[in-house]
């Protein structure tokens, strides 16, 4: 499936992502996303470490995300595949515009400095799937990470960074990735993870 994102990706923020300890699970890991597996089809478990970095000379102030999408591409195929996708709920207005200052909802982040998040970013990719033909063993595979930051209306921005003003300057705008590229290996090590999960 190819997807575009409804803007362009700013320049101002962008996202960085790095691969955190991965599994190569086997067997019916996991189940309710891919209920036609067989036993020797695998999935990979992968964390992604998220980073955002703020390109301004101006403190920012990141509203929460209102659209999420991370896409994965494979060397030698067209198109792209969607391993995320996910359109986050709106922030309360009357709740954020009551606020003195920038609570926890809202990340802020320096002129030309990074933020490291604290929670891993998971994705979850069919390496061997054999109902659906799907094999990806020895191949090169890039991911990349989109996020809209427009939980809150142009108004209300304004507002805000005319009250903010003394904080930062509230960002609504489209972060883009860096492209992550790793190797499957042509035969992974794996594991039942449902099993090591139970234990």
């Amino acid at each position: 499936m190819r997807v575009q994102s409804s803007a362009a990706p700013s320049a101002d923020v962008t996202i960085s992502i790095s691969e955190g300890t991965s599994d190569y699970c086997v067997g019916e890991y996991p189940s309710f996303l891919f209920p036609n597996r067989r036993l020797d089809d695998i999935t990979l478990r992968l964390p992604l470490k998220v980073s955002y970095e703020n390109h301004r000379s101006e403190t920012i102030i990141l509203p929460l995300w209102s659209h999420y999408l991370t896409r994965m591409t494979v060397d030698g195929q067209n198109g792209s595949t969607v391993l995320r996708n996910a359109t986050g709920g709106g922030m309360d207005v009357k709740g954020v515009m009551a606020l003195s200052s920038p609570d926890r909802n809202f990340m802020i982040i320096a002129g030309g400095k990074y933020v490291w998040t604290t929670v891993l970013e998971g994705v979850t990719i069919p390496v061997l799937d054999h109902s659906s033909g799907v094999d990806l063993r020895g191949k090169t595979v890039q991911i990349v990470m989109t996020r809209e930051f427009r939980s809150l209306a142009p108004d209300v921005v304004e507002k805000l960074n005319e009250k903010w003003r003394d904080y930062g300057m509230v960002w609504v705008g489209v972060a883009e990735s860096n492209t992550l590229m790793f190797n499957i290996p042509p035969e992974p090590v794996t594991r039942n993870c449902i099993t090591q999960v139970a234990q």
